[in-house]
């Protein structure tokens, strides 16, 4: 299936991260000999329309791609949690037979399911650019010993009261029930928020289906626990050589050998995470079991990259011999990034062969370029209704 693919370039998202990645999928796209287009389709041609996240509005969606008989495929990615999916406008794309949602996470699914019956989704992973991708001679023993700092960290956390705010824009009925569920994820960090919301507002009797209800308090615990989480792997570092990269509220925080420096857009992160040996490559915190681009920027940065032990993570990059390409560590011991930190920068020769390993495995798989297989096979089924009748007319 070689056709036009129209993919809007222009987002509103913090640091930049959706146009860039608009950006980057386009030139996989081309790489594959594509012709992209930076436009809206009028239905003239067969193709594939593919957007980022939620539009702000369903006129946002093409009115080619709305049709009935739509010859144009539309393809939502949603780098985010499906709770971050806007319930009125899914209720209309998820009947549209041209319509596919494809999601690098897998945690979660089942909601979709439940809430849109008809919605056809795939798990495709995150992808990132070729330009990420540092020379490979820049990930010699003796490079990497050169590089600015023993660990590099890229994130970003709420402050306090942007925690307070998202809290207080909720019934009050709701606070004590965000306070325990983030008490109960902080003992298990592999319990998903559904998980928690059903343990902790069930059994007070509350029915924990309503969307509306279960995304406004999904919000509140991610900020609050996102950054307490982060703020204690941080901190449980401090007498290490630590960078750093992320928004004002991190300032205050990093003290001693925690150096803040600032903020980076996303298309700034691959430079940020070369000054480092080691990157502690966390995922995010709505995702107990998938990674997101952020590893993968680490690894195609040549870094030795730490992560949680999280089943993507281990599905595509741990094994138990030498061709590992991330080193993991329990979410659930506070300690246990120090040590798998540490036990990298006292060996060197490991350090090298984990950042060489993870590299080589971002060039060969996890690409834009490497996406565009699984994009294009979504767009065939999406469109198999509407272009069979017409293909047997033609024959």
């Amino acid at each position: 299936m070689s056709v036009p693919v129209w993919i809007p370039r222009r987002y509103e998202s913090r640091f930049s991260l959706l146009g860039a990645m608009a950006d980057e999928l386009a030139l996989g796209f081309q790489a594959e000999g594509f012709e992209v287009i930076d436009g809206v389709p009028d239905g003239g041609r067969v193709g594939i329309y593919i957007f980022f996240n939620m539009p702000p509005t369903i006129e946002a969606i093409p009115p080619a791609v709305r049709r009935i008989n739509s010859r144009v495929a539309g393809l939502q990615i949603l780098v985010d949690h499906p709770l971050a999916l806007d319930a009125g406008i899914m209720d209309q794309t998820s009947k549209l037979t041209n319509f596919r949602l494809a999601l690098p996470s897998l945690d979660g699914l089942h909601l979709l399911r439940l809430r849109w019956p008809a919605l056809r989704h795939a798990h495709m992973p995150h992808g990132i650019a070729r330009e990420a991708l540092i020379d490979e001679s820049q990930v010699s023993k003796e490079a990497l010993g050169q590089r600015e700092h023993g660990i590099v960290v890229a994130g970003s956390i709420h402050d306090e009261q942007g925690v307070r705010d998202l809290k207080w824009a909720l019934p009050p009925q709701t606070h004590p029930w965000i306070d325990e569920i983030i008490e109960l994820m902080l003992t298990d960090a592999y319990m998903s928020f559904e998980q928690a919301l059903d343990c902790v507002c069930g059994s007070k009797s509350v029915i924990t289906g309503n969307w509306p209800m279960a995304a406004g308090i999904w919000r509140a615990v991610m900020a609050d626990l996102n950054r307490r989480r982060r703020i204690a792997l941080v901190e449980s570092l401090q007498g290490l050589d630590v960078a750093v990269f992320g928004g004002e509220s991190w300032q205050g925080i990093c003290t001693g050998t925690l150096v803040h420096k600032g903020p980076a857009n996303y298309s700034e992160i691959p430079a940020a995470l070369q000054s480092g040996r080691v990157c502690l490559a966390w995922g995010p915190t709505q995702f107990p079991q998938t990674f997101s681009e952020r590893l993968l920027l680490s690894m195609a940065a040549g870094c030795a990259s730490v992560a949680e032990n999280r089943y993507l993570v281990r599905q595509h990059f741990s094994s138990a011999d030498e061709s590992t390409q991330v080193v993991t560590f329990d979410p659930n011991q506070l300690g246990g990034a120090r040590v798998a930190i540490e036990d990298l920068l006292n060996d060197p020769d490991r350090l090298h062969r984990i950042a060489s390993n993870g590299r080589a495995e971002v060039e060969r798989s996890h690409l834009w370029q490497r996406r565009v297989d699984k994009l294009v096979s979504l767009a065939s089924e999406a469109l198999s209704r509407t272009l069979a009748p017409q293909q047997a007319q033609s024959a």
